[in-house]
């Protein structure tokens, strides 16, 4: 018992510190810390990659968020960062009720047209289970959205 008691004391502690570092370098780059230094300077704890990959998601995050709130549709979408375990992406889901939202059906087309001014748009999230051979295309994730499925904010490609 004795054990059990102090492995789990030590867990938990390692977790609180884990999420700590965590804060800290999410803080750090919100703060103009470049991702680069801040993956240099925690190679201990994570991969420089998994660094990298995680502050990039929580740049799309925090885009997304801004230009939400623009639209002034920052309380119709939830926007989040999975963590820095993968799959490390931001993700955004509708949060309001269908029966309460008049205009439910548009809100894709509002929160496109929001996010595009940030050269941002939404796909599947990874491993999204999809037929083979289902068409994803902006009305397939739409459809997504609208029933109640998060999906990834990413960058959008520019026109050629």
């Amino acid at each position: 018992m004795e054990i059990r008691s102090a492995l789990r004391t030590e867990l938990d502690n390692f977790i609180a510190s884990r999420n700590a570092v965590i804060n800290t370098i999410t803080r750090e780059f919100r703060g103009g810390t470049s991702a680069r230094a801040l993956a240099n300077s925690v190679t201990q704890a994570f991969s420089r990659d998994q660094v990298v990959q995680y502050l990039g998601a929580v740049a799309l995050h925090d885009s997304a968020r801004s230009a939400l709130k623009r639209a002034g549709l920052d309380a119709v979408a939830d926007t989040r960062v999975t963590g820095i375990d993968a799959p490390r992406e931001a993700r955004l889901n509708i949060a309001v009720d269908p029966a309460e939202t008049p205009d439910y059906a548009d809100l894709p087309g509002r929160i496109r047209a929001a996010l595009r001014d940030s050269h941002l748009t939404l796909a599947l999230t990874h491993g999204f289970p999809t037929e083979e051979d289902t068409r994803i295309t902006d009305d397939f994730i739409d459809e997504v959205l609208l029933d109640g499925e998060p999906v990834r904010i990413v960058k959008a490609k520019p026109a050629t």
